[in-house]
């Protein structure tokens, strides 16, 4: 059984300053999803759709609406990030999987676990190291990313697969 429909209203007062603040230009994605979860949530939206539109988990909507109640506006979004190493999921390792996924598959079909694609974004220098379960969180959000855009290629749609690409 799903979880009961939150039904949640924000003020006036509190939409114009989400909205002033969406309008910032140096924000990163990380601030823009923040409060773009917020405006959904008040939009009706629900977890899944937001974490959708936003390439996050439902775990990570849900968990960011606890927060936006616990701390208020003003905290929630100017909350800065708790300790832990810097992400090694670059943009240029994304691309660099992106770029592997949209090659034409060679002769014989070559089926890539994750530790062998992290190997090669090492081995290609996009990555000092990178652990094979960042990798799969890459691949499903690059899936989420290649289903929002312009409909891919069947054959980009086929490579990826549960974890593995072919």
């Amino acid at each position: 059984m799903g979880r009961q429909k939150q039904f949640f209203r924000l003020s006036a007062a509190e939409q114009q300053e989400l909205q002033h603040y969406l309008r910032q230009e140096q924000l990163v994605r990380r601030q823009i999803n923040r409060a773009q979860t917020i405006l959904d949530w008040h939009a009706g939206y629900s977890a899944a759709e937001t974490a959708q539109r936003l390439a996050m988990t439902e775990g990570r909507v849900y968990a960011l609406r606890r927060a936006f109640q616990r701390q208020g506006l003003t905290f929630y979004l100017n909350t800065q990030p708790q300790g832990g190493a810097p992400t090694k999921l670059t943009p240029a390792v994304e691309a660099a999987l992106l770029a592997l996924l949209s090659r034409r598959p060679a002769a014989p079909v070559r089926r890539w676990t994750l530790r062998q694609l992290a190997t090669y974004l090492v081995d290609k220098g996009h990555a000092k190291s990178i652990c094979p379960v960042t990798v799969g969180k890459a691949l499903q959000r690059l899936q989420v990313l290649l289903s929002l855009t312009a409909e891919p290629s069947a054959s980009t749609r086929s490579q990826v697969v549960s974890g593995s690409m072919l």
